[in-house]
C-alpha cells in the first residue's frame, strides 16, 4: 500500500518550485538575535509576508492555476477563502488574464476583502461557515464551468507550498526544525514533503491555537477531525484540516504544539516592536506555541514560517 507522504513525489516537488519561480519571490531567511536569546537558539524567521500578495499562499494558487489549460483558465478561476488564498488567486488569475469568482466569509478581513478587489475579483459573501463557502463555491462553478483552485485540500496546493521549505532547507542545510502554522494543513503537510525528502534530519513542527485544534486532537486520536468550533483571533487558521494533508501530517509530522488564545495578539505586537515586521495574527501563533515549549528550542537551529503581514491597521484587533 502507497503512503500518503508517497502519493507526491520528491519529482512532483522539484517541478512546482521550478514551474512557479518567475511568479513568486523567494523570500528572505533572516537570523534573530531577539528570538534566539530568549529561546538560547539559533531562530530564523522566513518572510512570506514579503510576497506580491503578502502571504504565502501565491505558491499553492500559482502552481494550481499553471497547470490548468488555457482553455480552463479562460472560464475562471474559482475558490472560497477567508483572506490570503482569495488574494492569490485573484492575483493569479489577473496576471494570466482570466477571471476570479471568489467566496468570502462575510466576516473576514477587510483589508483581505480589499486586497483581493483589488486584483479584479468577483466576489460572493457567505455565512462564516465551512459548508456554506463550499455550497456557494459549487453553485458558482457550476454556473461560470471554471476551475475550482481549493484553499488547501489538492495535492497541487501542497506541492506549491512545499516550495517554501524548499527554499529554507536550500538555504542552510543544517536546519534542525521547520515549525509552521497548522489550519487547512497545506503549508505543514508540504513542509513536511520537503523536509522527508531534502533533509530528513529537518525535525517538522506544526502550531495550532489552541481554540482551534483540530489537527492537535485528530493526530492525538489517530482520526481526522472533520467538524470543530474555532473561536480564535488567527482568522487564517480558523478552518478544519483537509482530506489530503492529514495522513501526511500524520506520517511527517513530529508534533502539533498550542498557543494559547491570550498570548497570539500580544506575541503579534511584540514581534512587530522587535523585528520590525508587520505580521498577522495567524503567523504570531508559532511564536506563542514555542515560548510555552521553549526546553525544546534550546540549542536548536530553527526556521519559523511567517505566513503573512495582511493587517487592517484600521482595525487593530
Amino acid at each position: 500500500m502507497q503512503l500518503a507522504s508517497e502519493r507526491i513525489t520528491k519529482l512532483e516537488l522539484e517541478r512546482a518550485y521550478s514551474r512557479i519561480r518567475t511568479h513568486v519571490a523567494e523570500t528572505a531567511l533572516i537570523h534573530s538575535d531577539f528570538l534566539s536569546n530568549r529561546w538560547n537558539a539559533d531562530v530564523f524567521i522566513k518572510c512570506e509576508q514579503f510576497q506580491p500578495i503578502g502571504a504565502f499562499k501565491i505558491r499553492g494558487a500559482s502552481n494550481f492555476a499553471l497547470q490548468l489549460s488555457k482553455e480552463d483558465r479562460a472560464k475562471g478561476l474559482i475558490t472560497h477563502s477567508s483572506g490570503n488564498h482569495a488574494q492569490a488567486v485573484a492575483y493569479m488569475a489577473n496576471k494570466l488574464g482570466c477571471p476570479a469568482y471568489v467566496v468570502m466569509p462575510s466576516n473576514s478581513n477587510q483589508l483581505k476583502i480589499a486586497n483581493t478587489k483589488k486584483w479584479g475579483a468577483e466576489l460572493t459573501f457567505c455565512e462564516p461557515t465551512i459548508e456554506d463557502r463550499l455550497i456557494q463555491c459549487e453553485r458558482i462553478a457550476k454556473e461560470k464551468g471554471g476551475a475550482v483552485c481549493p484553499p488547501f485540500d489538492h495535492s497541487w496546493i501542497i506541492e506549491g507550498q512545499a516550495t517554501t521549505a524548499m527554499e529554507i532547507i536550500r538555504e542552510d542545510k543544517q536546519m534542525d526544525m521547520i515549525i509552521a502554522p497548522l489550519g487547512g494543513g497545506g503549508l505543514l503537510s508540504g513542509s513536511a514533503l520537503a523536509a522527508h525528502y531534502f533533509s530528513p534530519r529537518t525535525v517538522v513542527i506544526g502550531v495550532e491555537p489552541a481554540n482551534a485544534a483540530d489537527g492537535y486532537r485528530g493526530l492525538k486520536a489517530g482520526k481526522r477531525e472533520v467538524k470543530a468550533l474555532a473561536n480564535t483571533v488567527a482568522d487564517g487558521l480558523r478552518t478544519t484540516v483537509g482530506v489530503n494533508p492529514f495522513p501526511i501530517i500524520q506520517q511527517l509530522v513530529r508534533e502539533v504544539w498550542l498557543a494559547q488564545e491570550k498570548d497570539i495578539l500580544p506575541w503579534m505586537y511584540l514581534l512587530w516592536q522587535e523585528t520590525k515586521m508587520l505580521i498577522e495574527p495567524s503567523s504570531a501563533v508559532p511564536f506563542a506555541a514555542m515560548d510555552l515549549c521553549a526546553d525544546k528550542l534550546k540549542g536548536k537551529r530553527v526556521a519559523v514560517i511567517i505566513t503573512g503581514g495582511n493587517v487592517d491597521l484600521k482595525s487593530l484587533p
